[in-house]
């Protein structure tokens, strides 16, 4: 229930009977009721500062503003200024982390101006009466006071932190005693050697944005405590008072009370004198809203700054610090350098000369690593997380941002950044401090000449200086960029001239399936049969041929077939394959070749014809094996020729072989080829003629990725030879691919079955 304040409470009471006030037509009651409700909300912002004020507030205001302009039938002017007016109020208090005091001082200022602006052009244009002016003015009278004061309280407090604070960030903190909330002595010396402390300077318990930065600490308390470190929160108030505000917040860590103001004064973040009439009066001034890490040394290592005073409501700025405080204590410790506000003097000259040793050791640790960061070739920032000011950078930095080593360290990262890119380098920012480090190249930088450079970016939060910062390190992609769309550009090339050649090879491809035999001539000319037919590419060098004609001997009806294997696979065996089909054609109308073996001895006759003048030291060893056969169904009777492939007959489980001439159809000229043998076969019922190329054979495959080889070629055929033709082509394609596996299939496959 401590949200449900008694003054807030009283104001959502009387909104409530405004609205009814409102359903009823009665306009007057409802405005008066919520005037008294945002003022009666207002009291409380100081105090509590929660959503639940902070709602109330607009909300009573909102009534007030609607009240009138439905009353008077008016465009809604006076709601418009008055919702203007409440933000004005309200708005830093909620959102104070972003509209600290010295950030944004034009926020009230220019939401009271609107305000005001709608309010006259509202009662001018409008015919309000007495009730636009009475009920309107005093929201926008306190929204106007507390402008001006913002504005005051932004010129002292800046006044007040010129030089810093006297504490500095490497300098020993000054001790202490003061009471906490249960008056109970504590002193900083007693955490020596034991705890880090974080201290926080509150302005005391009447300020709303002490509050908020107490809760924010104390919803991150655990993390310090994980860390060793011990919060604690000093401020103005009585003791009394402080153990109020204790129990009020629910805070976790001690409140100590500087009623004199001392322990203020010697850390510098005490304003003497402030004028603010929002303020309580102390009789010794004010102090400053501000937080001070030290270590368990005494070592101050952290100090927000005075120039932006929201940061007192980020403690995630310090988590950066705290991982290393443990590691410098112990290496402090190690070479027994005890910090007090002065160094103890060692006790001889042996201790003296060692320590003297072990300093210039960490000088000369420290000499190097500048040495490497000023040879680096990557250009090296060091950016401030608050608002990206460059704190430091290298050589590298200035000569590729064309800028000199100062200028640097005067801009901010975000003048390094074209305009357009500004959301998106402040996004990077936050995702690199959220996730401690990002790479990225999406960001070019911009030189002091206005030259755009895209650059690759690593960025990493670490601590400078005692503050948290990110890290940059930047690489001039100029060149790779340049490499890279020349890649793109040239392998743009060679896809389109990929897609050139791939078009083509499928052309090819059509054209070679138009010169085979089509399934309906296969099916007219020869009963029972299958064809296994795998090209290892798109085009292949083996083909089949297939025709019926009358035999010139004894004037029958004969069905030819042959089988081929051109030399190579692929184009050069599938241009191969289109010359032997245009021969094979041409025997059908010469009168004198009547059998196979004619048939191939006019091939070898013709091919090297066909192709192009040879000359000396140029010869041509392209060529084909083929097998031929002429089947006389009517008599049974096979007539075969081969060049270097035999044909298999499996008859009862038993496999006869054909075999042909030990020499293939050659191109060369420069081979005396013998005349080709003709191979008379009687047929009987339910034998199995299997015509093929050496590319089922020849497979690589198997558990030791062997070649299947012919024998057992043989054995697969005789057993499946009483096997329905199809069912032979499915058991020959199952066994072809599992012996394959994942292999590559290295030639092109083609097997013809015939069944009598």
């Amino acid at each position: 229930m401590k949200k449900i304040h008694i003054s807030t409470t009283l104001a959502v009471i009387l909104n409530c009977i405004a609205l009814i006030g409102i359903g009823l037509n009665n306009f007057l009651l409802p405005a008066i009721f919520s005037t008294i409700a945002y003022f009666a909300a207002i009291k409380e912002v100081s105090k509590h500062t929660s959503w639940y004020q902070f709602s109330t507030v607009f909300i009573s205001a909102l009534i007030v503003g609607i009240t009138l302009d439905v009353n008077f039938l008016h465009l809604p002017f006076i709601a418009i200024a008055i919702a203007l007016a409440a933000v004005g109020s309200i708005g830093r208090i909620v959102f104070f982390r972003v509209f600290s005091y010295t950030n944004y001082s034009w926020f009230e200022p220019t939401l009271f101006v609107f305000a005001l602006l709608f309010f006259v052009l509202g009662n001018v244009v409008g015919s309000y009466g007495w009730a636009g002016y009475t009920f309107a003015t005093p929201i926008i009278v306190f929204n106007a006071i507390l402008a001006w004061g913002i504005i005051k309280d932004k010129k002292q407090l800046l006044a007040s932190t010129q030089g810093g604070y006297k504490v500095k960030i490497g300098s020993p903190a000054v001790d202490f005693d003061l009471p906490d909330q249960d008056n109970n002595s504590v002193k900083l010396s007693d955490f020596k050697n034991h705890r880090h402390l974080l201290l926080i300077f509150v302005r005391g318990d009447w300020c709303p944005g002490c509050h908020m930065m107490l809760r924010t600490y104390e919803k991150n308390n655990e993390k310090f405590k994980e860390k060793n470190i011990l919060v604690m929160a000093i401020g103005p108030d009585p003791v009394g008072v402080n153990r109020q505000m204790v129990e009020k917040l629910g805070l976790d860590f001690k409140v100590l009370s500087d009623e004199k103001q001392k322990t203020a004064m010697i850390y510098g973040v005490q304003l003497k004198e402030y004028d603010n009439d929002f303020a309580e009066k102390y009789e010794e001034g004010i102090p400053l809203p501000a937080s001070f890490l030290i270590d368990k040394m005494g070592l101050v290592r952290y100090v927000s700054r005075p120039d932006k005073v929201g940061e007192f409501l980020n403690p995630s700025l310090i988590f950066p610090i705290i991982e290393q405080l443990d590691a410098n204590y112990k290496i402090a410790k190690d070479i027994d350098l005890e910090v007090e506000p002065t160094i103890k003097t060692a006790s001889t000259k042996e201790e003296n000369k060692e320590h003297e040793t072990k300093i210039a050791a960490l000088n000369k640790d420290l000499s190097n690593y500048q040495s490497i960061i000023n040879q680096a070739n990557d250009a090296i920032l060091v950016i401030d997380i608050v608002d990206g000011k460059i704190h430091q950078s290298n050589p590298s930095a200035a000569k590729l941002l064309e800028y000199s080593k100062e200028e640097l360290e005067k801009i901010s990262l975000f003048d390094l950044h074209p305009k357009e890119y500004l959301e998106k380098s402040s996004s990077i920012v936050a995702d690199v401090w959220e996730k401690g480090g990002l790479i990225y190249k999406d960001i070019p930088f911009i030189t002091k000449t206005n030259k755009l450079i895209p650059v690759e970016c690593s960025a990493k939060v670490a601590p400078f200086a005692g503050r948290p910062a990110i890290v940059i390190y930047a690489r001039d992609i100029t060149e790779r960029l340049r490499l890279e769309n020349e890649i793109i550009s040239k392998n743009e090339i060679i896809s389109l001239k990929n897609k050139d050649i791939e078009d083509s090879i499928n052309y090819a491809r059509r054209i070679q399936l138009s010169i085979l035999p089509t399934q309906d001539e296969m099916n007219q000319l020869l009963n029972q049969h299958f064809v296994f037919y795998k090209p290892q590419a798109v085009v292949s060098g083996d083909f089949y041929w297939l025709t019926k004609t009358i035999s010139n001997t004894t004037k029958k009806p004969i069905t030819i077939v042959s089988v081929a294997d051109c030399t190579g696979h692929g184009v050069p065996g599938a241009l191969m394959s289109l010359i032997g089909n245009t021969l094979l054609n041409q025997t059908i109308t010469n009168p004198i070749i009547d059998s196979p073996a004619t048939a191939l001895n006019f091939l070898s006759a013709e091919l090297p014809k066909n192709l192009k003048q040879q000359k000396e030291g140029q010869i041509m060893r392209d060529g084909m094996d083929m097998v031929i056969c002429s089947i006389d169904f009517e008599e049974n009777k096979l007539q075969f020729a081969g060049a270097n492939n035999p044909i298999y007959i499996v008859r009862n489980k038993e496999l006869i072989e054909l075999k042909g001439n030990k020499q293939p159809i050659s191109a060369a000229i420069d081979i005396n080829a013998n005349p080709f043998t003709n191979t008379v076969f009687k047929l009987q019922k339910n034998d199995c003629i299997y015509l093929f190329t050496d590319g089922y054979a020849d497979q690589f495959g198997g558990p030791k990725e062997k070649k299947f080889l012919y024998k057992q070629f043989k054995e697969v055929l005789i057993e499946l030879s009483t096997k329905d033709m199809s069912e032979q082509k499915d058991e020959l394609t199952s066994i072809f691919e599992n012996w394959k596996g994942n292999l590559p299939q290295v030639d092109d496959v083609l097997v013809i079955g015939i069944k009598i």
